[in-house]
Formats: structure tokens, sequence, C-alpha cells
């Protein structure tokens, strides 16, 4: 037997008004008409007094209505929404009632309801996190492999083709720091052409146009050098070819 004082009784008046509305209604203490939850809760909430329902009795259920006001909804539409709240336990709250009607009447309902649309927000946010932490995956990779490619093009430049490549790789998005080490790398194989111009701080559009004169005016013969040093230009030669290669580069230099 639980003690008086440790009861599980409401300690809300509206609360309490819709239990035991639910409880005439249910157990037949109330005759059954139109709107029977709605009668029943107004009777509670003024005291058990039977009677005609007034104005001042909803207005009393329901703090949104106001009786005066001729463009607001009128009396039977409140009872007929009362009468859906108190039928549903709070799971359903029509229009006109306010949205607080539940937290009100049936707070536990109300608290329910609230965790779980809770819930739905956080898995609609950690699925939508998810994807776009798959999509800034995807453009990560993609930019990769567009880095990656670029390093393999270059590999094929000529010191004249350098503008043409740098344009490409403009196109594609990919930022100049990511372009230096290759061009430095690439700009100690040719003949005059150092790399290290390409660590001097300054922009990389800025170090190409101060190169461009140069590179657009190399020697015939520095070009077709530099076409022998392309990786796909490299064959096994005999001894006389090679002295031969390296004797040009020495009349070059």
């Amino acid at each position: 037997m639980i003690p008086r004082h440790l009861s599980l009784v409401p300690v809300n008046p509206f609360q309490a008004a819709a239990l035991q509305a639910i409880i005439d209604v249910e157990d037949g203490r109330r005759r059954r008409g139109q709107y029977p939850y709605a009668v029943a809760l107004l009777r509670q909430l003024r005291g058990g007094e039977a009677g005609r329902i007034s104005a001042t009795d909803v207005r009393r259920a329901a703090s949104n209505y106001d009786p005066k006001d001729r463009a607001g909804e009128p009396k039977e539409r409140y009872l007929a929404a009362l009468d859906k709240l108190v039928e549903s336990r709070g799971s359903v709250c029509p229009l006109p009632l306010s949205g607080c009607a539940v937290g009100q009447y049936f707070p536990q309902t109300g608290y329910r309801l609230s965790e779980r649309q809770n819930r739905r927000w956080d898995a609609s946010y950690s699925r939508r996190e998810k994807l776009q932490e798959k999509a800034r995956q995807q453009k990560r990779r993609r930019y990769q492999t567009s880095v990656a490619q670029a390093e393999i093009e270059l590999a094929f430049v000529t010191p004249t083709g350098l503008e043409a490549w740098y344009k490409r790789q403009e196109k594609r998005g990919i930022y100049d720091d990511d372009l230096t080490d290759m061009l430095a790398a690439w700009g100690g194989r040719f003949t005059r052409q150092q790399g290290e111009i390409f660590y001097s701080g300054q922009p990389l559009r800025a170090i190409l146009d101060n190169i461009n004169d140069e590179l657009g005016k190399r020697p015939t013969a520095v070009q077709w050098f530099d076409a022998l040093l392309l990786s796909n230009r490299l064959t096994v030669r005999g001894k006389s070819r090679c002295a031969e290669d390296v004797s040009l580069c020495s009349v070059v230099r």
C-alpha cells in the first residue's frame, strides 16, 4: 500500500481535470453526446458544477479563445478540438488550439512528443553531416587526383609549353602552393632553368610572367635538348650518341 503522501497525483489542475474527464466518459458516468470529453473537461475545470457550457468555460480551457473576436474561430471549433485532444490523450492537438495545450493537459505526452521530435532532428542532422562529410571526401579525392594528373602531365612538358600547362591547372582549380614543389623539381631538369626561382615567395603567376620572355627566346638547339629530357623521349643509346649529347650540353651551357 503506497502512503498517501507518496501517491502519484497530478500537480497540474488542467492535467487532473483531463484525466478525470477521461474517467467520467469511459466509465460511463457521463451520458455520451456531442463532444463528451470536452464537456466533461470543462465541467471539471469549473469545479464539477452542471449546467450549460458557456464562452467563459471555453476561455478557461483554451487561453487563445476570445469570444469578442468576431474574426476568430467559433466556440464549437474549440469544443471539437478539446474533445479530440482529451480523447487522444494529447496525441492529437487540432487547430484552433495552441501548441502548448498538449503540455498543459498531458505534459507526459508533450515530453514524449518533444523527445521524439528531438531524436528525429538529431537523426536528420547526423545524416546531413554524413552526406556533407562524404561530399567533402569525394571533393578532396577529386582534387588530389587532379594534382597527381598535373604532376604526370608536367613530366612531359618542356619549358616552352609551361604556360599552356599552367593555364590548364588554373582551369582545374589547383592551388599554386600544390604546384610549387613539382615546378621546382621540374625546373632543375632543364638547361638555363633554375628550380629555386619558384621558392622566391612571389605569386606563381608573377614568376611565370617574368620568365615567359626567356622561355619564348630559347634557342632551337636548347629546345631540342629539352625534348630529349622528357620521360617519353629517353631511349637507350650507344656510347657515341651519349657523348654527342654531352658535347651539345656543354656548348649550350
